[in-house]
C-alpha cells in the first residue's frame, strides 16, 4: 500500500564478503501495526490424509498452486515450512478448515498452575511466552490466530497489572476455549475473568452509597458497549453507518452507561469473602457478593432490570439484551475481518460474514456447513471470512482488498517458515520484554497500549495513498520511519540469530535454511522459492532483481569450509531482503 525502503547496514561479524560492499539493501515495509521447558499444552498433531480429487466443478476452488496453498496458510495459520505447504496443494479449503476446528485447543494456565503450585519460580512474563511459543508450535494454529484476533477486540494489556501470569494466563485460556464457539459465551465468561476485572477496574466494584457520594465504577461498562458489542453509533448489516437527517445515530449516552455499570458491581475474586482471596482466586472465575451488588433498578439502552435482581442473573440479562442489537453483527464481523484477510473490507464481504454471524451458520461454495444455527457462532462466522466467494475462483485480488500485516505476523511467519529450533521465548530478552517498542518489532500480544488496541479499526491514514482512497488501514497507526526501522533491525537479529537472550548458554530461536542454502548458488531460484514460502508469489520484479543483484555480489569462495559459509550468508540475506519486503507486510 505504501511502503519506503530503507537502508540498514549489516554487522562484519554476521556477514564475510571478500570485495564487496558491506552494506545490504533492506526493503522496509511500513504496512505493520501499529529456561523451563515451553509452558504450552500442546496436542497431538491431526494427521489429515491425502485428499481424494475434488468433486467435479469443484477444481477452481482447489489449492491448485503453491502459492496459492502458502497464500491459503498465511491467512489460517502463522505461516507454514516448505513442506506444510506442499502437503496441502491439492486440497479443498473447506476440508482444511474443518481439519482445524477439529484440533485439540493449546491452554496455557495448566503447565504455569504446575509450576507455581510446585512452588517453582514462575517468571512474571510467563504467560507472553508461553503465548509466542504456541502461536509459533502450537498445532491449533487457526485456534492461536483467532485467539490473537480477539485480544484485539476483547482488550487486556498486562502493562498496568505488574507481576500476574497466572492471572494473564487464565484470560488468555479464556479466549482459547471460546475462539470457535459462540460470541455471548465469550462475552460471559470474559467478564469474569480477574484480569479484564483488573484491567476496566470492576474487580471489587461495590454499589453506591448515597452517603458518602460513591458511585459503581463505570468503566467496564462503557467499554463494553463501545468496544466489545455495539460500537458506538448505528450499522448498516455492510458494516456502514446508519443516517438521519445526514449525521450519525449514536447508540447510547452516558445515562445509560450510568445505569449499566450498576450490573458490573458485586465481582470479587474466589475467597471466604468479597476482601479475602483464595490462593487461587487471581487465576479462577470471579464470584458474586450479593451485598456488594446494587439493589437499585438498572436502566439502559431500552432495558430495565427490576430492582433487587441477584447479581448474576441481572448481569445476564444486560448480555443478553446487549447481545442481542442489531449492530453486534456487523461491528465484530468487520473487525475480524480486518484481523484475517483485509484491512478495507468491501461492504458486500462484511454482508455476507455478519449474515453468517447472525445466522450462525455457513456453507462454502463446495457445500460445506460450518455452524450451530446459533446466533453469534464464531465457527461460521470464521468459515465466511476465510472461505469467502471473493477469495477463490481464480480472481486476482488488488491490494485495496488485502490486508496489512502487522509485525507479530510478519514475525511468526518467518519462525514458522524456517522452522526455529529449540523455541524458547522466555529466553528470548528482546521477544519477551522489548517487543512492544518502536526500536524492536513494535508489537507485543496482550500488550496493547490502551484499552482501544493498537490501532483503531476505523483509521484512516492521513497523507498516504490509501488515505487519499479513504480506505482504513488500522494497521498503519502505528507505522513511522523509527518503527520501520525498528523492525528491520529485530528482523536482522533474528534472522542471523543473533537475538541476545536471557541465557547465554542456550540458542533458541535458530533457524533452518537448509533449503535456502541449496539454492545459494542459484539466486534466481532462491528468489522465486522465497516469493512462494513467504510471500504468496507477491514479490514484485524490483525486489526480485534487487535481492538477486545483491546475492551475485557475494562470492562463492573455492575452499569447502569458506563456500559454506558464503552460501549461509547468500541464504540469511536473501531471507533477510524478504521478511523486509514491502510485500511481506501485505496478504492478498
Amino acid at each position: 500500500m505504501f511502503c519506503q525502503y530503507g537502508i540498514i547496514p549489516i554487522k562484519k561479524s554476521l556477514l564475510r564478503f571478500t570485495a564487496v560492499s558491506l552494506t545490504a539493501i533492506a526493503l522496509v515495509a511500513c504496512g505493520g501495526g501499529e529456561s523451563s521447558p515451553p509452558a504450552t499444552v500442546t496436542p497431538p498433531a491431526v494427521i489429515i490424509p491425502p485428499p481424494p480429487p475434488p468433486p467435479s466443478g469443484q477444481e477452481s476452488l482447489t489449492l491448485d498452486s503453491a502459492q496459492k496453498a502458502a497464500s491459503f496458510l498465511s491467512k489460517t495459520s502463522f505461516g507454514g515450512t516448505s513442506e506444510r505447504i506442499e502437503s496441502i496443494q491439492g486440497m479443498l479449503p473447506s476440508k482444511l478448515l474443518q481439519a482445524e476446528f477439529a484440533k485439540t485447543p493449546s491452554y496455557i494456565l495448566p503447565a504455569l498452575r504446575t509450576s507455581f503450585e510446585a512452588g517453582e519460580d514462575v517468571d512474571n512474563r510467563a504467560h507472553a511466552s508461553a503465548f509466542w511459543n504456541a502461536m509459533i508450535e502450537a498445532d491449533d494454529q487457526l485456534r492461536q490466530r483467532m485467539v490473537f484476533a480477539l485480544s484485539q477486540i476483547v482488550v487486556i494489556s498486562d502493562n498496568p497489572m505488574g507481576n500476574k501470569p497466572l492471572t494473564n494466563a487464565q484470560y488468555i485460556d479464556t479466549l482459547t476455549q471460546h475462539a470457535f464457539g459462540n460470541y455471548r459465551d465469550l462475552l460471559k465468561d470474559v467478564t469474569y475473568t480477574p484480569a479484564m476485572a483488573r484491567y476496566l477496574t470492576y474487580l471489587r466494584n461495590r454499589k453506591g452509597d448515597e452517603r458518602t457520594g460513591r458511585m459503581p465504577d463505570e468503566n467496564y461498562a462503557r467499554e463494553f458497549l463501545q468496544l466489545f458489542t455495539t460500537g458506538l453509533v448505528e450499522l448498516n448489516m455492510d458494516g456502514t453507518q446508519k443516517l438521519s437527517n445526514g449525521k450519525a445515530i449514536e447508540i447510547f449516552d452516558n445515562e445509560d452507561i450510568v445505569g449499566l455499570a450498576k450490573v458490573f458491581t458485586g465481582l470479587s475474586y474466589k475467597g471466604s469473602g468479597f476482601w479475602d482471596a483464595d490462593e487461587d482466586g487471581e487465576y479462577s472465575r470471579l464470584e458474586m457478593y450479593q451485598d456488594k451488588h446494587s439493589p437499585l433498578e438498572k436502566s439502559f439502552m431500552g432495558k430495565t432490570i427490576a430492582a433487587s435482581t441477584a447479581g448474576d442473573d441481572a448481569i445476564n440479562q444486560a448480555i443478553d439484551y446487549i447481545f442481542d442489537h442489531p449492530n453486534l453483527a456487523p461491528f465484530i464481523s468487520r473487525q475480524l475481518i480486518q484481523r484475517f484477510t483485509a484491512s478495507h473490507p468491501d461492504p458486500a464481504y462484511v454482508t455476507r460474514v455478519a449474515n453468517a454471524f447472525e445466522s450462525g451458520r455457513y456453507t462454502s461454495v463446495d457445500e460445506i456447513q460450518f455452524g450451530t444455527g446459533k446466533r453469534g457462532d464464531l465457527q461460521a462466522t470464521l468459515a465466511a471470512i476465510l472461505l469467502d466467494e471473493g477469495l477463490y475462483g481464480g480472481r486476482t485480488l488488488s491490494s485495496e482488498e488485502g490486508k496489512v500485516r502487522e509485525p507479530v505476523l510478519r514475525f511468526v511467519h518467518w519462525a514458522r517458515a524456517f522452522d526455529v529450533g529449540n523455541v524458547m521465548s522466555e529466553n528470548e530478552w528482546h521477544l519477551l520484554y522489548n517487543a512492544g517498542k518502536n526500536t524492536r518489532l513494535g508489537q507485543q500480544p496482550f500488550q496493547s497500549p490502551s484499552v482501544f488496541n493498537f490501532y483503531r479499526p476505523g483509521f484512516i491514514a492521513p497523507g498516504t495513498a490509501s488515505g487519499a482512497a479513504g480506505l482504513t488501514a488500522p494497521e498503519l497507526q502505528t507505522v513511522n520511519d523509527g518503527a520501520a526501522i525498528g523492525y528491520a533491525n529485530f528482523m536482522l537479529n533474528y534472522v542471523f540469530n543473533t537475538s541476545p537472550t536471557r541465557n547465554d548458554a542456550v540458542d533458541s530461536f535458530v533457524p533452518d535454511y537448509s533449503d535456502e542454502v541449496a539454492l545459494a548458488e542459484t539466486p534466481e531460484e532462491l528468489a522465486e522459492h522465497l516469493n512462494t514460502l513467504l510471500l504468496g508469489g507477491r514479490m514484485s520484479a524490483v525486489t526480485k532483481t534487487r535481492l538477486v543483484d545483491v546475492l551475485n555480489e557475494i562470492p562463492i569462495r573455492t575452499d569447502p569450509t569458506e563456500a559454506a559459509e558464503d552460501r549461509t550468508t547468500r541464504a540469511a540475506l536473501a531471507v533477510y531482503m524478504a521478511v523486509t519486503s514491502p510485500a511481506f507486510a501485505l496478504e492478498l
